[in-house]
This record gives C-alpha cells, sequence and structure tokens, in this order.
C-alpha cells in the first residue's frame, strides 16, 4: 500500500467534535448533543425554533448515538437545529407538567391530588410555555410500557421522547414581532436523576390488575411469574432483576423476617439453571433491602 492509499487513522471523539466547529460554527447545540452522546444518549434533530422534524427525517426514530452520523445531520439540516433524545432504552421517564392556561395547571392538578411540588433536588427543565420536564429514573421493577401518559390535567408521563436545552421555539405575532423561548436546564445533570417517587408511580399506574398493593406499583413480574420462580430457579438473563424485584416484593410485606427471605432467594438461587455467587446475590439484595428501609422511612415515597 502506497503512503497516498494508507488508511487515515481514525479521529477520536474530541477530534470530530473540533472538525465539526470548524466545518459550521461554534454551536451550542452541536456541542451539547456530542456532550449527550458521552453520556450514553442518543440525539435527534428537529426543525429550528420548533417540535417539528425535518421534512423528510423520521424525528425520534433517527436518534443516533454515533458522533459522524450526527455531524452529518447538523451539516445536512443546520447548525442550530433543535435537539432532542430518544427515551427508549434510558430508564428515564420525563413528567411533562403544562402550564399553558389557568383551566390547565399541572401543579394545580398536583396540589389538589395532596402532593406539594418542590423540584428543587430534581433534574428538570423549564420549557418555552413556562411548562416544566421533571426528569426520572425507572425503579428496576416497573415495567414502563405499562404506565399511563395522561395522568391528569396538565400532566403527561413522556416515555419516547423529549426537546432538550439550549433548544428553543419560535414565536410569531400578527405585528411582525418575532421573539425566541428556550428550554434551560435547572438542578441536577440526567446521570443524576432520581428514581420516581411512589406517588408519581400511582398516578401513572394502570392499578386494576396484578397490582402489589404495598407500593401500588405495576410489579415487572406478576404473581404467577415469582411464583414459577420459586419453582424453578431464576432465568438466565433475567436473574439480577428477578432476585431485585423477587427480594423487594417480599421485603415490602410487614412481619416478614428479612433473614428468612435472604435463605429463600438464596435456596431459589441455587436450584437456578445458571446460579449466581453468592456475593453477587448478596450485593442485589442488599441493594433491595436498602431500597425498601429508605422507602419505608419515608412514609411510602
Amino acid at each position: 500500500m502506497s503512503e497516498d492509499t494508507k488508511k487515515a487513522p481514525e479521529q477520536k471523539f474530541g477530534d470530530q467534535v473540533q472538525e465539526t466547529q470548524n466545518i459550521i460554527i461554534k454551536s451550542d447545540y452541536i456541542i451539547k448533543s456530542h456532550e449527550l452522546i458521552q453520556q450514553g444518549y442518543k440525539v435527534y434533530l428537529l426543525a429550528q425554533g420548533t417540535n417539528v422534524p425535518y421534512e423528510g427525517s423520521r424525528g425520534h426514530l433517527d436518534a443516533t448515538n454515533d458522533v459522524r452520523e450526527l455531524t452529518d445531520m447538523f451539516l445536512k439540516y443546520g447548525a442550530n437545529s433543535n435537539i432532542g433524545i430518544s427515551l427508549k432504552d434510558t430508564s428515564l421517564v420525563v413528567l411533562d407538567i403544562d402550564r399553558h392556561t389557568p383551566n390547565k395547571n399541572g401543579l394545580t392538578s398536583l396540589i389538589k391530588a395532596g402532593i406539594t411540588p418542590n423540584f428543587d433536588n430534581e433534574t428538570f427543565e423549564t420549557t418555552p410555555r413556562d411548562g416544566i420536564h421533571v426528569f426520572y429514573r425507572v425503579p428496576d421493577d416497573l415495567n414502563v410500557t405499562e404506565l399511563k401518559r395522561n395522568i391528569g390535567s396538565g400532566l403527561e408521563l413522556v416515555t419516547d421522547k423529549i426537546t432538550l436545552a439550549p433548544s428553543y421555539k419560535e414565536f410569531r405575532f400578527q405585528d411582525g414581532h418575532i421573539e425566541h423561548k428556550y428550554y434551560k436546564h435547572l438542578g441536577k445533570s440526567l446521570m443524576e436523576a432520581n428514581v420516581m417517587p411512589d406517588w408519581l408511580v400511582e398516578m401513572a399506574s394502570n392499578v386494576s390488575t396484578g397490582v402489589n398493593k404495598q407500593s401500588k406499583r405495576v410489579p415487572r413480574y406478576s404473581i404467577d411469574q415469582r411464583i414459577n420462580m420459586m419453582i424453578n430457579g431464576f432465568d438466565v438473563g433475567e436473574r439480577n432483576n428477578q432476585i431485585m424485584s423477587f427480594a423487594g416484593w417480599l421485603l415490602s410485606i410487614k412481619n416478614i423476617d428479612p433473614n428468612l427471605i435472604y435463605e429463600l432467594v438464596q435456596k431459589i438461587n441455587s436450584e437456578s439453571a445458571v446460579p449466581l455467587p453468592d456475593k453477587e446475590v448478596n450485593t442485589i439484595f442488599r441493594s433491595a433491602y436498602n431500597r425498601e428501609v429508605k422507602r419505608a422511612s419515608m412514609g411510602g415515597r
């Protein structure tokens, strides 16, 4: 192979960011989107000043964690395109609180439900129309696909996609005046989002069947599935989740000795087709135990 035909060395992430900035401009949208990819999220672009996908694109279905693909999108659509992330497979959901009108005010709906809104310790953003996006992590034993989207007047639980700062919305007025209002990120980072509080799980859960009455949450595994675990052991590929869910379920029931629950979990694991090491089972059980203790100390929050 001649010197002229040798393959160029692969660029590092930082080099690609710099190249993008040189090709287009130093854009906050590009920088932020690359930070999101570094954190493990898939990013997609929206038309500038809107929540609408570009014509010919597929919106959140085009979400990517490939820097080169995203760079191509910015080159095609513009360096100041609005950005969003796909929430699928992130363990994140967003409580969307609208405050558009007095008759559709999510904060008022929460207060009427007996919940005092306080997001000082949460990951949240304000939206161009004075709404609030609060980011939460889904509990391990909760099936997000069974959660309701519309949970009250001015309240939605978003599980598919979300627009992020520094995106903006463009408002045009009859006198020709144009105003840009921005999404503003406040509080913690996405990586530090807190677990969904129990009141939100309860509001979003379809509680008609198979509900754990101790916490009113839709469990990841049904009672029949848990009985099957006791009979046939934990499944390969699901062992960690099943141990966490099974242990948490029993620990949430009052007056059962945690030591007995731990012995039962160990016994089921030992009879599984491929048991986990005792040390790993101990770590998972301790995590489930600490979570239940914390939940109980907070009054079932």
